[in-house]
C-alpha cells in the first residue's frame, strides 16, 4: 500500500470533496465496513472511498509455547509484563520483532500511544498541534516500551531482524518465540511457509488494554484499506464515469469471493456471509468482526504522516528501541517535524 496523504492533497486542493456524493446513497456507504471511512475522512468531510481489503495488526500467539508454559493468553499490558518472566524462565523470547525493519516496532507504539490515551493522542500530531508528541499519555508508552525492553519482552538481536524477509514470522512458526504483533498480511504468510502450524498451533487476538488506560481495547491500528480519490484536475466526465465504477464496480460478487479465497477480508459488509464457508473462517471472521466493532482505525502512522515527518520518525523509533535516546529525547525530536 503506497502512501496516501489525505490532508496534504486537501490542502493542495488536488482531490474532490466526495461528502455529498458519498452520502445521497445511503445504502452504498453503509455497504462498507464502518470504520474504514475514517482515514478517508478530513475534518468530517469524505475524500477518498476505501477498496481492496482491510489489514489491522494483530497480535499471533503460539499455543504449543504457552501450553508448555502453563500460561495463559494475555488480557492486558500487566500480563505481557508477566509472560516476559515467564517465558525468559523457560529460555523461550517472548516476543518475536523483526526491528530492523522500524515499522514493525512502531505497531507497538500505535497501540500503545491509543491504549493509553486513546485517539486523540495521535490525532492531535496528524492535525499539526504544537508538542503533540510530548503528550503525557506518549510519554507514558515510550517509557513501557522502554520497561518492556529492559525487561527483555522482544527476542535476543532483534534490531538485527527484519520483517520484511519474514524472519520475525518464522520465529514465531518455528517455536523461537510465543508473541507476534503483525499485520493482517502475515497470516497469510505464515500459512504459505507452515500450513501445519496455522492449522493447529496459531492463535490470533487483539492488542491487550491497558488498566486504567482510556483507549477502547476495541480500537484497532493498521492497514484500514486502500483508498481511491478523485483528481480535481479531472473533467466533469471523467468524474462521472469514476463514480459509476465506485458504486457499481469494485464490490461485485465475483471479486468479494475473488478476496476471500486469497485469505484477504474486502471492506465490503456482504464479505461476512462469504467467510463463513471459507478454509480460513477462523481468522477472517475474527478481522471481519474486529473491523466491523472498532470505534476507531487508527491508519499506520507510516501512512497517515508525511513522508518527511515518516521517515524522522522511524528512525528515531530505531533509537528509542536501541535505547540510544530516552522518552523526552524521542518526543522533542519528533515535535521538531511538526508541520513538515
Amino acid at each position: 500500500m503506497g502512501r496516501w496523504h489525505p490532508q496534504g492533497l486537501r490542502d493542495a486542493g488536488q482531490v474532490v470533496d466526495l461528502t455529498s456524493w458519498v452520502n445521497e446513497d445511503s445504502a452504498w456507504k453503509q455497504s462498507f465496513v464502518a470504520s474504514t471511512w475514517g482515514a478517508g475522512t478530513i475534518d468530517g468531510k469524505i475524500y477518498a472511498v476505501p477498496t481492496n481489503n482491510t489489514q489491522p495488526v494483530v497480535m499471533y500467539y503460539n499455543t504449543k509455547l504457552f501450553e508448555q508454559a502453563g500460561a495463559e493468553l494475555p488480557k492486558t499490558w500487566d500480563d505481557v509484563l508477566h509472560l516476559t518472566e515467564v517465558f525468559n524462565s523457560k529460555g523461550i523470547a517472548p516476543i518475536s520483532l523483526g526491528g530492523g525493519s522500524n515499522w514493525t516496532s512502531m505497531m507497538w507504539l500505535e497501540y500503545l500511544f491509543d491504549r493509553v490515551g486513546g485517539p486523540e493522542v495521535f490525532a492531535n500530531i496528524y492535525a499539526g498541534k504544537a508538542d503533540a508528541w510530548s503528550d503525557p499519555s506518549a510519554l507514558k508508552a515510550y517509557t513501557m516500551i522502554q520497561q518492556l525492553i529492559d525487561a527483555n519482552g522482544f527476542v535476543k538481536g532483534f534490531q538485527t531482524i527484519t520483517a520484511d524477509s519474514n524472519a520475525d514470522q518464522a520465529l514465531l512458526y518455528t517455536d523461537k518465540a510465543a508473541m507476534l504483533l503483525h499485520g493482517g498480511w502475515a497470516y497469510g504468510a505464515m500459512k504459505s511457509a507452515q500450513p501445519d502450524f496455522v492449522a493447529k498451533r496459531l492463535k490470533v487476538g487483539a492488542f491487550p488494554a491497558v488498566t486504567g488506560g482510556k483507549g477502547d481495547p476495541k480500537n484497532l491500528a493498521g492497514n484500514p484499506a486502500n483508498y481511491w480519490s478523485l483528481s480535481a484536475k479531472a473533467s466533469a466526465a471523467e468524474q462521472d464515469i469514476a463514480k459509476a465504477w465506485m458504486r457499481d464496480g469494485m464490490f461485485d460478487d465475483a471479486t468479494v469471493d475473488a478476496f476471500v479465497a486469497s485469505g484477504g477480508v474486502p471492506v465490503a459488509t456482504a464479505a461476512k456471509a462469504k467467510i463463513a464457508s471459507s478454509a480460513d473462517k477462523d481468522f477472517l471472521t475474527f478481522v471481519f468482526d474486529s473491523v466491523n466493532a472498532a470505534p476507531n482505525f487508527q491508519q499506520s502512522w507510516d501512512q497517515a504522516l508525511s513522508a518527511t515527518q515518516s521517515e524522522a520518525m522511524l528512525n528515531n523509533i530505531s533509537q528509542l528501541f536501541s535505547k540510544q535516546i530516552g522518552p523526552e529525547q524521542f518526543a522533542s525530536a519528533m515535535n521538531a517535524t511538526i508541520g513538515k
